[in-house]
This record gives C-alpha cells, structure tokens and sequence, in this order.
C-alpha cells in the first residue's frame, strides 16, 4: 500500500466536502474513506482543526492565486472578458456551498471563506474598473456580479441546466462583459 500523503488526505477532504458535506469531515469518515488509519491522519495533522485550516487553505491558494495568475497570463481586454464570462460556470460548485455550509459552523472555514470572498470582490473590482472606465463603483458592480454568482451556485445545481445558456447570455449583457462590437 502506498503511502498517503498530506495532500492526499486533503484532497480527499475536499472531495467528501464535496459530495457528502460538512458532516463527512470526521475523523471516522475520512480514515474509513482513506481507508487509513487514525495514525496515519496524525502523522500529518495535530487535530481535525488542523486538516480542515489546512483544506481551506489549500482551496483558498486555488482559487484566489491560480485565478489571479490567469488574468495576469493574458492582460488583454478581450481575454480578461473572456474569463469574466468562462470562470464562474468553471466554479465547483457543489463543493463551495458545501465550504459555505461548513462556514456556517466551523469559524476555521469562515474566516478563510471571507477572505476569498473578500479577494474574489476586490479582484473583480479591479478589472471591472480597467475594463469598465465609465462605471463609477467598480466595487459596488463587483459586489452585485459576485452575489448573482454565489445565488447561482445554489440555484442551478445542474452545469448541463438548459437555462445556463439563456443565463450567461443576459449575464454577460448585464454587467457589460460581453464582446464590444469591434471586437
């Protein structure tokens, strides 16, 4: 049997998270998943507190600094409108509101939530307001765009819904992030 690694048990975590919910992240659930043994998840970890920081941390690294470097990636304005249309339906969702039920209870995972709400926000202002010049609140356009997305995720539990299509189009038109038409 190969060895289980830090990140194995975290990506494990976050798999569960993501199927199961926050009640799969016990001790019990995860060794038994792991199929592993409780030495096994301290010899990486002092306690669940710990794994579940270091889970939310690795998703924040996800999500706030590999976002960040696609944007940097191609600073065009037609590749940041691109990613403004393409990223939020690349989203897991089902696993961000599970970390969003898990925020509700465990002040480990609220605290990091906050952060990469408040990172998504303030990023999105930024390039809402090198795209936008005319918007007199990017932060305030940021904040509304951010919310339709977080709705979203719990509305639209499907990817395949055959409303999505309808959705981004109107989206897109809405917060001004489609194709101007000289391209």
């Amino acid at each position: 049997m190969s060895r289980f690694k830090k990140d194995d048990w975290l990506a494990l975590g976050a798999r569960l998270l993501a199927q199961e919910g926050p009640e799969a992240l016990t001790l019990e659930r995860l060794t038994a998943a792991a199929k592993r043994t409780r030495g096994s998840f301290y010899h990486h970890f002092s306690d669940r507190d710990a794994f579940v920081r270091a889970m939310m941390e690795r998703w924040r690294r996800q999500v706030i600094d590999e976002a960040g470097k696609r944007y940097a990636d191609d600073p065009s304005p037609k590749a940041w409108r691109a990613l403004l249309r393409e990223a939020p339906f690349e989203i897991d969702y089902r696993f961000e509101r599970a970390v969003r039920r898990l925020a509700a209870v465990e002040p480990i995972a609220r605290a990091i939530l906050e952060e990469v709400d408040r990172a998504r926000i303030d990023g999105l202002a930024w390039v809402i307001g090198q795209l936008r010049p005319e918007v007199d609140d990017p932060a305030a356009v940021a904040f509304i765009q951010y919310a339709v997305v977080v709705g979203g995720q719990w509305l639209l539990d499907d990817p395949n819904d055959p409303r999505i299509p309808a959705i981004r189009k109107t989206g897109d038109r809405l917060f001004g992030i489609d194709e101007p038409e000289d391209g």
